[in-house]
């Protein structure tokens, strides 16, 4: 939730470190932005988790596994009918490179105070370029910001 970090959770992740209690972590995203706001996500907690030597399963972006259950939910057998949208070149967009999805990076959300972006305003082709190659992933293309 708004507000919270990944030490209010510290007590039971260090209870459940002790006693072996395995861990699935169905999202491995570190933060994500909500409504304007930063908060911590899923695999913040499950990074913790295995600091404290906690066992975690992660089921989620960028395992292919999740897209090609999700592939086979929909009966897509050509990859170059999809499009992977988001906003974490981490999860979302490594996912995507990694089956071979055509991948559209949304630079104003996560990483947007990274590449030092203000709200609305255009990102630089070239930082864009030099920031994913410092992540070494290459997106298919890239947007300012995404609106529904």
């Amino acid at each position: 939730g708004e507000g919270e970090s990944v030490a209010d959770y510290e007590d039971i992740l260090v209870s459940a470190a002790a006693i072996n209690v395995p861990m699935i972590c169905s999202n491995p995203d570190i933060e994500v932005v909500r409504g304007g706001n930063r908060m911590i996500c899923a695999g913040a907690l499950a990074r913790r988790y295995e600091e404290l030597g906690g066992h975690v399963r992660y089921h989620g972006k960028p395992d292919r596994e999740v897209y090609g259950h999700c592939l086979d939910i929909l009966k897509i057998e050509d990859c170059a009918k999809v499009l992977a949208v988001g906003d974490s070149l981490r999860t979302d967009i490594a996912g995507a490179v990694g089956v071979g999805i055509d991948s559209l990076f949304v630079i104003g959300g996560l990483h947007g105070e990274e590449m030092g972006l203000k709200p609305g305003e255009a990102p630089d082709p070239d930082r864009v370029a030099d920031f994913c190659a410092e992540a070494n992933v290459k997106p298919s293309g890239a947007i300012a910001a995404f609106t529904w």
